[in-house]
């Protein structure tokens, strides 16, 4: 049984259909433009109020120099304080944020959490270390550093934070850590998007859905490979990350586009004009889909696209057209049994 705080965080994340990832906005050479970035920020929460539902930021203590994305939100939440109790807020630390290293000891988290605090100006949702640090394992039977839950339990038994997300996490993880910190458990970011289906078949699907834990769907859209806009290498700026990624040269790069070749013709030009898609929304639609599964009854899928303008997030955010028919669905997944993605998620040239 979870705490009552964590339960009613699970309550307000199972009426969200779409999270919004600000990443984006200032992990880049040149972070987006405030007055820029702000509008984009307000529309996602709009969008959440129409519906009766709460928004949710994902953002990250190392996302930009000097705790900069969460500056952003601070900044924000300054200008429009009564929409905060509207947003749950989803944070990622426990890393050094010059060398990018793990920091999984116990003193470490708890500065993290209270750096990150600091920064973003108060209390925080969801908390997550970014990577589990194996550096600190104290036996060899262990799978994960309980030291760093310990720390994050301390953090939402003094009412810090609301609860503990899971990231970059296998099945086996998953499990040891709800085993001995379940109760203070909300949900599980991991990636999933039509290029990247590992968690379907590698077992964390299923333990999230035997756990009742729910699942942040990160880089739902490719990391820009399903949103049309990328055609070839030049496509990317310098010092983007993908600049030098295997999925994005020469003939992985070929072969990945397959996959948007055929969504964009088997898919969205065979349905009426009235009907009518984007890749993005396409993407997104595929994977709230899974939603509608009943043997995944037990979890939920939130994807998290970006953002980083106002025309973005309305074409994300669209919940009437981020959808698929069963009939798409079942003709995207007979294309994916024989597709092969090329290039590792994090793969380098």
């Amino acid at each position: 049984m979870s705490l009552p705080q964590v339960q009613k965080i699970k309550e307000d994340l199972s009426q969200i259909t779409t999270g919004y990832g600000l990443m984006s906005l200032t992990w880049k050479p040149q972070p987006v433009a405030k007055e820029v970035a702000f509008p984009a920020m307000k529309q996602a929460v709009d969008f959440a109020l129409e519906r009766n539902t709460k928004a949710f930021f994902n953002v990250g203590e190392f996302y930009g120099p000097n705790r900069l994305n969460l500056t952003y939100v601070k900044e924000f939440f300054d200008l429009y304080p009564d929409l905060r109790q509207n947003v749950i807020i989803s944070c990622k630390g426990g890393l050094d944020c010059q060398t990018f290293m793990s920091k999984g000891k116990y003193d470490d988290v708890i500065k993290s959490v209270q750096n990150s605090v600091e920064a973003i100006g108060g209390f925080i949702d969801i908390f997550e270390v970014a990577r589990l640090d194996f550096e600190i394992v104290k036996s060899k039977t262990d799978v994960y550093p309980k030291e760093s839950f310990e720390a994050l339990a301390k953090m939402v038994d003094d009412g810090v934070i609301g609860s503990i997300s899971l990231s970059e996490v296998d099945a086996e993880q998953i499990k040891a850590i709800a085993s001995d910190w379940k109760p203070y458990l909300s949900c599980v970011e991991v990636e999933l998007s039509l290029f990247s289906l590992h968690i379907l078949t590698n077992g964390i699907v299923d333990t999230c859905n035997d756990l009742n834990i729910f699942i942040i769907c990160y880089s739902p859209l490719g990391r820009g490979l399903l949103t049309g806009q990328i055609t070839s290498n030049a496509n990317i700026p310098d010092g983007d990350i993908r600049k030098t990624m295997k999925r994005f040269h020469g003939n992985a790069l070929e072969q990945n586009l397959l996959l948007v070749q055929f969504l964009q013709d088997e898919i969205i030009d065979k349905r009426p004009e009235e009907e009518k898609i984007t890749l993005p929304q396409l993407a997104l639609g595929w994977i709230k889909h899974w939603n509608n599964e009943p043997k995944y009854s037990g979890t939920r899928f939130i994807p998290i696209p970006s953002g980083s303008e106002l025309k973005k997030v309305k074409e994300n955010f669209d919940e009437s057209k981020c959808k698929v028919t069963d009939e798409e669905f079942i003709k995207i997944y007979g294309f994916l049994k024989e597709f092969e993605t090329a290039g590792d998620r994090y793969e380098q040239v």
